[in-house]
């Protein structure tokens, strides 16, 4: 499965697309790509964008990502975005998040996600 990243420098934030099929492996792969961008922009913000994932990420898996996340990415404030049929995963994955104290929230709808992420809300 392919990921792109992107530096979205107007936001200072990075911008993850997940597209295909999501595994545990592929996904830690883009965590390590992903931190080295944060540390070079020296940024705190993570947007992750898996409306173009084709697999559905197992109970187990969510709670072995956000575990992870917990470790790579301690101080990150992170938007993640999932199709609208996979709303309830997105909120399944803010409990597990938030049980483990990561600021993660989930959404459906791009400009909302950054909204959130970089603070600007109406």
């Amino acid at each position: 499965m392919p990921f792109t990243q992107t530096a979205i420098h107007d936001g200072e934030y990075i911008l993850i697309r997940h597209e295909g099929r999501l595994t545990i492996q592929e996904y830690e792969e883009s965590t390590v790509s992903t931190r080295r961008l944060l540390d070079e922009h020296r940024w705190n913000r993570l947007l992750i964008d898996l409306r173009n994932v084709t697999s559905r990420v197992s109970v187990t898996d969510v709670y072995y990502i956000i575990e992870f996340d917990q470790k790579v990415f301690p101080l990150v404030k992170i938007a993640v975005i999932f199709p609208p049929e996979r709303a309830e995963d997105g909120r399944f994955a803010e409990n597990v998040a938030a049980n483990r104290s990561v600021k993660l929230k989930s959404f459906v709808d791009y400009e909302q996600a950054v909204a959130w992420l970089t603070g600007k809300e109406t």
